[in-house]
């Protein structure tokens, strides 16, 4: 199968996450306006939406009306972790990877051999 690419909304939300793990972000911070970031990158604000909106649903920012988004703390972020990880196969599985890539991924990234599954 081709290299698909990631989503740009999730490329988004993927560099936020990792700025906020590098303690560049912290806890509290406000994260630009939709508009603000959309600038920035040079996409779309309904694109950074997104991100954040995928970012608040899985409890690592939250929103304050008319005030912004901001980087939820440790205990916000207790979310289910089988439905991230659902979500995430539905999102492999919506850029085109079959059950097989995916099971085939996962052994490799855990050591095992596929075919001794």
């Amino acid at each position: 199968m081709a290299q698909q690419k990631m989503s740009l909304y999730i490329m988004i939300g993927e560099n936020i996450r990792r700025r906020i793990a590098a303690g560049l972000i912290k806890e509290g911070d406000k994260l630009p306006s939709c508009r603000e970031c959309a600038v920035q990158l040079g996409v779309n604000p309904n694109t950074v939406q997104r991100a954040y909106t995928m970012l608040e649903e899985q409890g690592v920012v939250f929103t304050i009306a008319k005030k912004g988004v901001f980087v939820s703390s440790g205990r916000r972020q207790n979310i289910d972790r089988a439905k991230v990880l659902a979500a995430k196969v539905a999102e492999l599985r919506g850029m085109g990877y079959s059950r097989e890539e995916i099971e085939r991924t996962l052994s490799a990234v855990y050591g095992r051999d596929p075919a001794s599954v």
